[in-house]
C-alpha cells in the first residue's frame, strides 16, 4: 500500500487547461501527478483520438465550421483523424471556463492564449509525449457498442501500446469490461481496472454506444471483487458515490486495489485519502498534490 494515494489527472490537468489535450497533460506533469488520464475512440477512418466526448461539439469549434454543418451533432466517429485535426480543440476551454479557474485568475491570459489552435491528440502522439516524460497514464477505452469499432478497438490501442513499447508505463480502463478481457489475452503485461458507475438520473440502463458498459446502483465489496476477477482486472475504477472506508478495505482485503474518480473538492480528496485508496483521479492534480 502506498504511504499516499497515487495523484492521476482526470483527462490532464482539465480544471487548468482544455482536457484530452497535450497541453493538459503537459501542464499536469508540471502539477507533479504520477500519471494522467485520458480517453481514447476511433475515427470514421480507424484512426484513435483522444477525446472524451462520442460528438465533437463540446470540446471543438466544430459547430462554428460551416463545411461541417450538416454533420450535427458531429460524431467523432463521422469524421477523419485528417477533418478532426483541423478543428481547435483548445479555444472553447477560455470561452467557456469549465471549471470557473479563468474566471476567478488561476489561468493566466498568456496560458488561455497560448491553447488557441491546440489539437486533438492521436493516441501514439498523446503515449509518445508520455514516455518522452518518463511519466505514466491510463488510457481509457470508450464503449463503441453499435459501432463498426467494438469489434477492433482494443486490437487498435493494444497495437499502440506494443508499437510505442510502453507496456510498463500504461494501465488499461473501460466501462465496457469486454475490452478488459480482450486486452489481457492481447496485452498481459499492462495492467488493467474495470470502470464501474451508477446510472444517471432517469436513465434505465446504459443504450446506444453505452450499451453493455458498468453501471450498478449499489456494489459490495464481494460483488466487487467479483467484478474485477470477470473483467480480469486488478484494479476498480468507481465512482466515489461507491466508497466507503470500509469497501476500500474489504476489496484491498480481497486483493483489489481502487483508484477512485472523480474527486475535487478538498473534503472529498481529504475523505478518499482517508479512506487509504490507491490512487484519486482527479482535475486538480495541484491541489491534490499540495494536500499530500
Amino acid at each position: 500500500m502506498h504511504a499516499h494515494p497515487l495523484n492521476i489527472a482526470h483527462r490532464g490537468a482539465r480544471a487548468h487547461a482544455p482536457e484530452n489535450t497535450l497541453a493538459a497533460a503537459r501542464l499536469a506533469h508540471a502539477c507533479k501527478a504520477d500519471m494522467w488520464e485520458l480517453d481514447t475512440c476511433l475515427t470514421k477512418d480507424g484512426h484513435l483520438v483522444v477525446i472524451h466526448d462520442d460528438t465533437l461539439e463540446r470540446t471543438t469549434d466544430v459547430a462554428k465550421r460551416s463545411e461541417f454543418a450538416d454533420r450535427a451533432p458531429w460524431p467523432v466517429d463521422a469524421f477523419t483523424l485528417e477533418e478532426i485535426r483541423s478543428l481547435d480543440a483548445g479555444s472553447w476551454f477560455g470561452e467557456k471556463d469549465p471549471f470557473g479557474t479563468v474566471a476567478s485568475g488561476e489561468v493566466a491570459a498568456a496560458d488561455i492564449a497560448s491553447f488557441k489552435g491546440e489539437k486533438i491528440p492521436t493516441l501514439e502522439e498523446a503515449l509518445r509525449l508520455t514516455k518522452y516524460l518518463a511519466w505514466r497514464v491510463n488510457v481509457e477505452i470508450k464503449s463503441h457498442s453499435g459501432l463498426a469499432g467494438h469489434a477492433t478497438v482494443t486490437r487498435e490501442v493494444v497495437a499502440s501500446i506494443k508499437k510505442m513499447e510502453m507496456e510498463d508505463s500504461v494501465l488499461v480502463s473501460s466501462f465496457q469490461h469486454v475490452y478488459l478481457r480482450e486486452a489481457a489475452a492481447l496485452l498481459p503485461a499492462a495492467p488493467r481496472a474495470a470502470l464501474v458507475e451508477k446510472p444517471a438520473p432517469g436513465v434505465a440502463s446504459p443504450s446506444g454506444r453505452n450499451a453493455g458498459t458498468a453501471v450498478v446502483v449499489s456494489l459490495t465489496a464481494e460483488e466487487a471483487a467479483a467484478m474485477c476477477a470477470t473483467a480480469k482486472s486488478a484494479f476498480l475504477h468507481p465512482d466515489k458515490s461507491f466508497l466507503d472506508a470500509a469497501f476500500v478495505a474489504a476489496l484491498r482485503d480481497k486483493g483489489h486495489a481502487i483508484n477512485v474518480w472523480t474527486v475535487n473538492t478538498p473534503e472529498d480528496l481529504r475523505r478518499m485519502v482517508e479512506y487509504g485508496v490507491h490512487g484519486i483521479i482527479t482535475d486538480f492534480p495541484a491541489r491534490l498534490h499540495a494536500m499530500l
